[in-house]
């Protein structure tokens, strides 16, 4: 029995991984999902696509305040908001913390962005910083 399930692991998994790796973004999604998140986990989607859904996202969206207004909105207020609050409350915390991950994935992957929105590798990366040190012994 074992067996079998190893001889069907071995069938699907790597199928699976395969697919996974592959991820196509559809742009009539842009504006009603929040494709940008997913997009800066994969490492091989395109920064221009990207930086395109973000924008798109926010076109159609209204942008959390910032947190400092948060929390004197809330120091005001000084009792326990209703289920229905909470959750809005939480869904807006999850989007600040989306836009400050996307403002510094943008900053950090900007100088590794080639001509056609290909974000080099980490493997590229270090490549690219073994010939500076090269280059700098010399």
């Amino acid at each position: 029995m074992k067996y079998i399930y190893i001889v069907l692991l071995s069938f699907f998994l790597p199928g699976q991984i395969y697919a996974q790796s592959n991820i196509k973004y559809d742009p009539k999604d842009y504006a009603q999902k929040s494709v940008w998140m997913k997009m800066m986990d994969d490492p091989k989607a395109n920064f221009f696509e990207t930086e395109k859904a973000y924008k798109i996202y926010w076109q159609h969206h209204v942008k959390p305040e910032d947190e400092h207004d948060v929390i004197a909105e809330h120091a005001k207020e000084e009792q326990i908001p209703n289920r229905k609050k909470q959750r809005k409350i939480e869904k807006e915390n999850h989007l600040r913390m989306a836009i400050k991950k996307y403002e510094n994935w943008h900053r950090k992957m900007l100088p590794y962005v080639q001509a056609d929105g290909r974000i080099l590798s980490a493997d590229e990366r270090l490549q690219i910083w073994k010939d500076q040190q090269q280059n700098t012994k010399k």
